[in-house]
């Protein structure tokens, strides 16, 4: 059972240093101090973008939206038809799921397809990309089949990975990153979905 547990640590170990978390004496680098403040996303994928510059080509609106694809949550049912604004980052996010997903080169055992269904959750995309445009509650939720609360919920949560992403942005110096991540939240905080108490 040890021996079991020190090959495990060690080939997370070598995922580690393949993406550049840890270096070869095992010293935490700029990006596992990024990873290390996130825990509602998947930390190795998150920080990846925010290294390969996903977020930086990106308005604080698509952040938001490409941000909801990391939250736990109700899957819709229907075909996902996503703006052009949308389908391009995520791609870039599939793609990034996908490098990472080789984990299986340092001995660990990943499904490539799974990990990314698991880990790339699109269903909010839009509906979170036009609430942090301005749209109405009631237009958002005729957007979607998921429950008007799971929408709320959704978007709590966002709000706190969203703060998340931006003091690992801060952590690392990526002032534009962090301001980004910041206007991002602020665009969500409004309306039904944020009230105190549904019955004022």
């Amino acid at each position: 059972m040890l021996q079991k547990f020190r090959d495990e640590l060690k080939n997370r170990s070598r995922v580690l240093k393949k993406l550049g978390h840890i270096d070869a004496n095992g010293v935490v680098q700029l990006k596992g101090r990024a990873a290390c403040l996130i825990d509602t996303g998947d930390e190795l994928l998150v920080t990846e973008l925010m290294f390969n510059g996903t977020f930086n080509d990106l308005d604080h609106h698509q952040v938001a939206a490409l941000a909801s694809c990391f939250n736990p949550g109700d899957k819709s049912t229907e075909q996902i038809h996503l703006r052009t604004e949308l389908a391009k980052p995520l791609q870039q996010l599939q793609d990034s799921a996908r490098r990472i997903a080789i984990q299986h080169e340092c001995k660990l055992e990943v499904n490539v397809d799974e990990y990314v269904d698991s880990t790339v959750r699109p269903y909010l995309m839009d509906v979170i990309y036009c609430w942090s445009k301005g749209a109405t509650f009631a237009e958002v939720i005729q957007m979607t089949d998921i429950f008007e609360g799971s929408i709320i919920r959704s978007a709590r949560r966002l709000d706190e990975f969203l703060n998340q992403l931006r003091a690992a942005a801060n952590a690392v110096g990526e002032v534009n990153l962090e301001s980004k991540f910041a206007a991002a939240s602020e665009s969500l905080r409004r309306g039904i979905m944020f009230a105190n108490s549904l019955y004022l």
